[in-house]
């Protein structure tokens, strides 16, 4: 297990993610999210990798603090953040605010594959 510091902005936590298809890769930056069941990236970082949301035929329900969304899931073909490999990984397409600092969150289906340890005192996660 390593330690791994975390960025903290108004209480909360986040991290980076590097998503890959084909020969595309991206940075992104990620809220970590322990109250969402899945991870979920904005629009704008799926386009830039040539996944177009819109086309999948998979639709998850989601329920946020506006209520019941409907969110089409890709799947990334590589996806790293903590020290972390993860192939075909599933994530929800959702529109993030503009101005929005964050690509996303990082959630549940990520963290729950590893002994996952969050110091939120220390922001430090351990995988």
């Amino acid at each position: 297990m390593k330690f791994y510091r975390l960025k903290v902005r108004d209480g909360l936590l986040f991290t980076q993610a590097a998503l890959k298809r084909q020969q595309l890769v991206r940075v992104v930056k990620l809220l970590i999210d322990t109250g969402s069941t899945y991870t979920i990236l904005s629009w704008e970082a799926l386009l830039s990798l040539g996944l177009d949301p819109a086309s999948s035929l998979t639709r998850r329900h989601v329920t946020s603090a506006n209520g019941l969304i409907v969110a089409p899931e890709v799947e990334i073909d590589e996806f790293y953040s903590l020290g972390q490999r993860i192939e075909h990984f599933p994530v929800l397409a959702h529109t993030i605010p503009l101005g929005s600092q964050v690509s996303g969150v990082l959630g549940m289906n990520f963290l729950r594959r590893f002994d996952t340890n969050l110091n939120f005192k220390q922001a430090t996660i351990r995988l």
